[in-house]
């Protein structure tokens, strides 16, 4: 069980999650805004005290170890190269007509809409508790590998996860705030910026999970590359 640092001021910390690898990760309960106050105060703080914080809900805990990973996230090509993998997969299942039309999105051919659906943090947006666990990991990317945390449905297992988390971390400044039974929430410090960069991240969003519809509201590549230009959150689901 990890040792919770009196110096971060946090709550008293109880038992929330038991991964096979780190043991017990320990945690304490926050209310709606005030998590994401935490979450920012401790990533502040996590390179002195390893403990990366990540809010998570009642269904976090069994959704952890469901699915470990044969080969670890060092081990695996980088997350870009996953990404384009599952990318050309899916565009493997789209009929002739609407591949082109992907492409031509991703060239920069749709119609960007107006006023595009840009949500903020989901979990921690209302009243009532949720939990802020303490991971130790030596960075945010890490968190899924650490906790296993992946795997089922369409989910990338845990290994692919982190290193999707790292290219990420690398391109956009992504780190993770918040996972739950089935979904994924992202800050990012660098967002994109350009239209031609925004699609690539929308493309790459699609080949990560199915959540445009259900957070963006988007019906089209172009659509959603709209809602993630310049947007400092990311979020992502899976059925």
């Amino acid at each position: 069980m990890t040792k919770v640092p009196e110096s971060l001021g946090v709550p008293a910390a109880r038992p929330v999650l038991d991964t096979p690898g780190s043991g017990t990760i320990l945690g304490f309960p926050a209310a709606g805004a005030q998590a994401v106050a935490w979450w920012r105060r401790l990533r502040d703080a996590h390179p002195e005290t390893g403990l990366w914080p990540l809010l998570i809900d009642e269904d976090t805990p069994a959704r952890v170890a469901a699915c470990p990973s044969e080969i670890p996230a060092d081990d695996l090509p980088g997350g870009a190269e996953i990404l384009a993998q599952r990318g050309e997969a899916r565009m493997c299942s789209y009929s002739d007509a609407l591949a082109e039309e992907i492409r031509a999105e991703r060239r920069g051919e749709g119609l960007w809409p107006t006023e595009p659906v840009r949500p903020g943090f989901r979990l921690a947006a209302g009243p009532s508790e949720v939990t802020v666990a303490l991971v130790p990991a030596e960075a945010g990317w890490r968190v899924p590998e650490v906790l296993g945390y992946g795997g089922w449905n369409d989910y990338p297992d845990p290994a692919e996860h982190a290193a999707i988390l790292r290219h990420w971390h690398g391109r956009y400044g992504a780190e993770p705030v918040a996972m739950t039974g089935d979904s994924v929430e992202l800050s990012l410090a660098r967002p994109p910026r350009t239209r031609l960069d925004a699609l690539a991240l929308a493309w790459e969003y699609r080949a990560y999970n199915d959540g445009e519809y259900d957070f963006y509201f988007a019906d089209t590549l172009t659509e959603l590359a709209a809602a993630l230009l310049d947007a400092e959150v990311l979020l992502a689901r899976w059925e």
